[in-house]
């Protein structure tokens, strides 16, 4: 019965997380593929003072949020070994990592929109944030297929420490809140 009903949340998240992710995923593919072209473009668009109220604080808010969900959904249960093959708990893992993943591509998207609103974290944050969503957009493909190990996510995992230096360079600093229980 649990099994029966596990495999149809999984189906319906899935199918959720497929129609939500779909659009940004080759939207954050094209960019990342881009490269240093996208963060000189974006550089080249980057305004002269702020064109949102609290941009940067925006922009804290929501690379926070997407850092947290893929730390505590998608990096620990990969590098605690629940996406192993016959792990307890593999399938609501691994259907809890894709609609993190979704979420966390949702909130990239707005903290790149709120760091282009800010002349200092335009110029310093295209690249890394293009960089660790096309990332988590592969994860995500992976979580759909079943097949997320623990070495998959150790280049996402650099890829948020290098956001997070230049977050801090550019004076939007947030830090990992390590006093949560999991």
């Amino acid at each position: 019965m649990f099994q029966r009903l596990a495999l149809i949340v999984t189906v319906a998240l899935l199918a959720v997380t497929t129609a939500c992710s779909s659009s940004s995923s080759s939207t954050v593919n094209a960019a990342a593929a881009t490269g240093t072209a996208a963060a000189s473009a974006a550089a080249t668009a980057c305004p002269t003072s702020n064109t949102k109220s609290f941009a940067k604080t925006r922009f804290v808010a929501d690379v926070a949020l997407a850092g947290g969900a893929f730390k505590r959904y998608i990096y620990s249960p990969a590098k605690d070994g629940k996406f192993k093959k016959g792990a307890k708990g593999k399938v609501l893992a691994l259907v809890k990592a894709a609609a993190a993943g979704a979420f966390t591509i949702n909130r990239l998207k707005a903290a790149s929109e709120a760091a282009q609103a800010n002349p200092t974290l335009c110029k310093l944050l295209a690249q890394p944030i293009a960089k660790f969503s096309a990332a988590v957009s592969g994860l995500i493909s992976k979580a759909k297929s079943g097949s997320i190990n623990p070495a998959d996510v150790t280049s996402p995992d650099g890829l948020l420490s290098d956001l997070h230096g230049a977050a801090s360079q550019g004076g939007a600093a947030f830090t990992d809140n390590t006093n949560t229980s999991a």
